[in-house]
C-alpha cells in the first residue's frame, strides 16, 4: 500500500481499488491546498476514475473557495462516488451545508460507520479486474 501525504491529508488506494483519504487534525483547506490535494490524488489514481472514502473524523476547516473548487469538473474528474465518514457533529453539519449550497457532480453521502460507507460505495459499481464499471440496471 503506497500512502501519499499532502499538507492537509494522507491518502492511499486500498485492496478494492478505493481511494481512501484521511484529513489531518486542525488543518485549514484553502483553495491552494485543495488544488494540491486533488492533483496528488489524481496522480495517485493515474488519472483513472475511482470510488472515494473520506475519513473526516478529525476536525478541520475548509474555505468557501476550496468548497467551490471541490465541485468543479477539474476536481471531480476522477471521482465516481464519494462517501464521508465522521462521528463529529461539526463535520456532519459542515457536510450537510456543503450539499445544500453546492450541487455535487457525483453521488456523495455522509456516514458514521466506515463499513456501511464502503458498502454504499461498492453498491454503485463492480470492479472486474482493474477498472470500475457501472452496474447493469435490471430491466
Amino acid at each position: 500500500m503506497n500512502k501519499v501525504s499532502t499538507s492537509v491529508a494522507e491518502m492511499y488506494i486500498d485492496e478494492d481499488g478505493i481511494l481512501q483519504i484521511r484529513f489531518f487534525r486542525g488543518v485549514e483547506v484553502t483553495l491552494q491546498k485543495a488544488k494540491e490535494y486533488y492533483a496528488v490524488s489524481n496522480d495517485l489514481l493515474n488519472n483513472q476514475k475511482s470510488l472515494v472514502l473520506v475519513d473526516a473524523s478529525e476536525d478541520y476547516e475548509i474555505t468557501e473557495e476550496a468548497k467551490a473548487y471541490g465541485q468543479t469538473e477539474e476536481a471531480m474528474k476522477n471521482r465516481i462516488a464519494v462517501a464521508f465518514v465522521t462521528k463529529s457533529i461539526a463535520n456532519q453539519l459542515m457536510f450537510n451545508l456543503y450539499l445544500k449550497f453546492y450541487k455535487p457532480l457525483v453521488p456523495m453521502k455522509m456516514f458514521s460507520n466506515k463499513t456501511v460507507a464502503l458498502n454504499w460505495l461498492k453498491s454503485f459499481y463492480v470492479m472486474p479486474g482493474e477498472k470500475f464499471e457501472l452496474k447493469k440496471k435490471k430491466k
